[in-house]
């Protein structure tokens, strides 16, 4: 992250990599203007940047007009989205409303691409979110202490072509693998709870996959992991990580280690 471009808007989901994100442009002397979808994410970002609005994500027409007052030109998207959001009509605006009646269908990726292209039709641009946080995508390898077992390899061989598929369909970006079997596979609920579902069903000692789409934008929805997801993996007893090399965000990394290492957990990259 450099200091380029002084003034950047944050859309802000839930999670760790929004409140990454803030910590590094203070520190890089970025001034950030969030909008947060949830008033817990704005209460945990508003002491890290210059200014902080909770809004809605129904409320796209409020949101424009925001940041338009803070004259924002840049804009960086972080976080997760609950997507069954959309089925709650009732929280959206006019504007909303009528943006996704014209979409081809809700799925994942015409959803949010097309909240690209409303957001850009505004006059903002949308950044590249690894072209600010490359420093937290890991490369091949394997981060932990322990190595995968020859055991857990083959899952780990079984299970990443099949992760792949899952989210070049728009499925989901991760699943869960036990004895060469998919247990789980992420929907809507999002990330966490499908290890969740995944950990219990294989009741532990199981394979996490996470990937991200073949012609991933890093614009949006960037498959990501932190200290949170790893405490939920030893919590379900699982015994790997697996994550697409270079593709997958890794929040707070030296965290992620140990929190795996200190429960005998190996992530690999490939």
């Amino acid at each position: 992250m450099n200091g380029q471009s002084k003034r950047i808007g944050l859309l802000a989901g839930a999670g760790e990599v929004p409140v990454y994100f803030a910590g590094r442009a203070a520190r890089s002397g970025i001034n950030i203007v969030s909008v947060s979808f949830t008033d817990e994410i704005h209460a945990t970002l508003e002491p890290l940047v210059e200014k902080a609005y909770s809004i809605g994500l129904g409320k796209t027409g409020k949101i424009f007009q925001t940041l338009r007052d803070e004259n924002i030109s840049d804009l960086v998207m972080l976080g997760k989205v609950d997507k069954k959001v959309i089925f709650k009509p009732s929280l959206f605006d006019l504007r909303t409303v009528k943006f996704l009646k014209n979409l081809v269908s809700q799925e994942d990726k015409t959803l949010l691409l097309g909240i690209i292209k409303e957001v850009e039709k505004e006059g903002f641009r949308v950044l590249d979110q690894k072209e600010l946080l490359g420093e937290v995508f890991p490369g091949e390898g394997i981060l932990t202490r322990r190595e995968p077992s020859s055991e857990e390899m083959e899952d780990v061989q079984f299970g990443f072509p099949i992760a792949k598929k899952m989210a070049d369909m728009e499925i989901g970006q991760t699943i869960v693998v036990k004895n060469k079997t998919v247990v789980a596979v992420e929907a809507i609920e999002g990330t966490d709870k499908a290890l969740e579902r995944g950990c219990e069903l294989s009741r532990g000692k199981c394979v996490a996959i996470k990937v991200s789409r073949t012609d991933q934008d890093y614009r949006y929805d960037v498959p990501g992991i932190g200290p949170k997801t790893l405490e939920g993996l030893v919590d379900g007893g699982a015994s790997v990580l697996v994550l697409e090399a270079g593709r997958v965000m890794v929040v707070d990394q030296p965290r992620v280690v140990e929190i795996a290492d200190r429960a005998n957990i190996s992530i690999v990259c490939i």
